[in-house]
């Protein structure tokens, strides 16, 4: 029988704070049989996660969230079972780095225009090997004494409403659900309480599924949900959207979320049948 499985974690490839070894020792130490690795806008962490949990009975599912900037919110999109060595998927995902990295160094410059300076070059020292993005920059800020905290960073400088905010390269959700289609995956909406009205058009543009059980959502939320993934057909997908011991938030502890096991064979036949359709 299959234990516990988390479809929604992140390493250091992206914004989580373990390295790959350490996100599947923890998983083992918690007893947890499947995990999904979802990194932002990036499978760097994959192989070596993979290669983790080889002959240790955790499955990793190969996965990545995309993220998809919209007028007033930001859509995230998670694709599970893709094939990450997909080339036009991987040249898709070279534009989300380098926006990414324009885009830090944008703001490095609007911040010093507003008398908070800090260097690009710490921005970078900070990311290291992931995916250059705003968590990097807040600490940057803090470092430097600008902020008292990484919240007061987004909140004064560097969140949507902010004033050193930079748009970054955007696809919209029907393109990340057709990106990751043209990779073998499945496409799920993820934590999307604030944005159910976006669940048609994604319906329409291939989407297969939605996060109901997701961090710490409270039972009527994840009631609703489940009756939105029956209205569409959707396969109810779930995860603790786990970054790290230190970076909770709204976010669950990794495996503390309950995810139907039986989705994880939901979400293989569904990619296999996509695959066949795409071969």
């Amino acid at each position: 029988m299959r234990g516990r499985v988390d479809l929604h974690t992140h390493t250091n490839a992206s914004d989580g704070e373990l390295e790959p070894a350490g996100l599947v020792r923890l998983a083992l130490e918690r007893g947890l049989s499947v995990i999904a690795l979802t990194d932002h806008d990036t499978v760097a962490g994959l192989d070596a996660t993979i290669e983790a949990a080889r002959g240790t009975g955790l499955e990793v599912i190969p996965g990545v969230e995309l993220s998809c900037d919209v007028p007033d919110a930001e859509v995230h999109v998670l694709g599970y079972f893709i094939d990450w060595h997909n080339r036009h998927f991987n040249e898709m995902l070279v534009k989300f780095r380098d926006g990414r990295y324009g885009r830090a160094e944008r703001m490095v410059q609007k911040l010093t225009a507003l008398g908070a300076p800090i260097t690009f070059e710490r921005v970078k020292e900070i990311a290291g090997d992931a995916s250059l993005g705003r968590p990097h920059v807040a600490q940057a800020l803090l470092e430097a004494g600008h902020v008292a905290n990484v919240t007061e960073a987004f909140d004064k400088y560097i969140g949507r409403n902010g004033p050193a905010y930079v748009e970054r390269f955007r696809i919209t959700p029907e393109d990340a659900v057709e990106l990751i289609l043209s990779a073998g995956g499945v496409a799920s909406l993820a934590h999307p309480r604030e944005v159910t009205s976006f669940v048609e058009p994604m319906v329409r543009a291939g989407m297969q599924g939605i996060e109901v059980h997701y961090g710490l959502y409270d039972d009527q939320t994840i009631q609703g949900l489940a009756r939105l993934a029956r209205q569409y057909g959707l396969i109810a997908t779930g995860g603790s959207d786990f970054h790290g011991l230190n970076k909770m938030g709204h976010m669950g502890g990794l495996g503390e979320t309950h995810v139907p096991p039986e989705v994880v064979d939901e979400l293989r036949r569904k990619a296999e049948e996509i695959k066949r359709e795409r071969a």
